[in-house]
């Protein structure tokens, strides 16, 4: 595991910005998932 810090520091992946590492996308997605499950209950 890499110091929270470091998760969101980006750096340049062919297009665009992206985490440095697997953790972040990890965040990423799960976030999106939880969004998804509980925008799926409330509707």
């Amino acid at each position: 595991m890499n110091h929270p810090r470091d998760w969101f520091q980006p750096k340049v992946v062919g297009i665009g910005w992206t985490p440095r590492t697997w953790e972040g996308w990890a965040i990423i997605v799960s976030v999106i998932v939880v969004g998804a499950l509980v925008g799926r209950v409330n509707l």
